[in-house]
């Protein structure tokens, strides 16, 4: 089964957007022109500022972080996302080759969803599936984010 996510306003990009209209909107009796363009920016960004992610089928908004990490953690994070008992090491100081990790996770509810991918050939292929991780294993990754 793939797990697929779509993007979903968190209470922050509400707060934000609504801040810039109000903003345009007061601004509109100081210059008109400028007002009308900074409300029309906060009505926009109040329908398509979406930071907040969501798993279809479930009710939990998820942040994303994404970050490449050095090659020579690539075994220890596939073996940890593939259920081995290892520690995932994610070491984003070195130089030279990569890997990217993408995880989806919220802290509350001790939930992660994580994919690893190789660099190749100028774009990131997926090296696994997206792992879905619950409990103790989510709260390990998510805590050495």
């Amino acid at each position: 089964m793939e797990i697929k996510f779509k993007s979903v306003h968190t209470v922050k990009d509400l707060v934000i957007s609504a801040i810039i209209l109000a903003a345009g909107i007061g601004l509109y009796f100081v210059n008109a022109g400028l007002g009308v363009v900074i409300a029309i920016c906060g009505l926009l960004m109040l329908l398509f500022y979406k930071s907040g992610h969501k798993r279809e089928g479930e009710g939990i908004v998820l942040k994303k972080k994404a970050f490449d990490i050095a090659y020579h953690c690539r075994d220890s994070v596939k073996g940890f996302l593939e259920g081995k008992d290892v520690e995932p090491e994610l070491d984003t100081k070195e130089n030279g080759g990569v890997v990217r990790l993408e995880i989806y996770y919220n802290t509350d509810a001790a939930v992660a969803y994580a994919q690893l991918f190789d660099f190749s050939s100028y774009t990131y292929e997926p090296a696994t599936e997206i792992v879905e991780l619950r409990g103790q294993r989510a709260e390990k990754i998510i805590g050495k984010l």
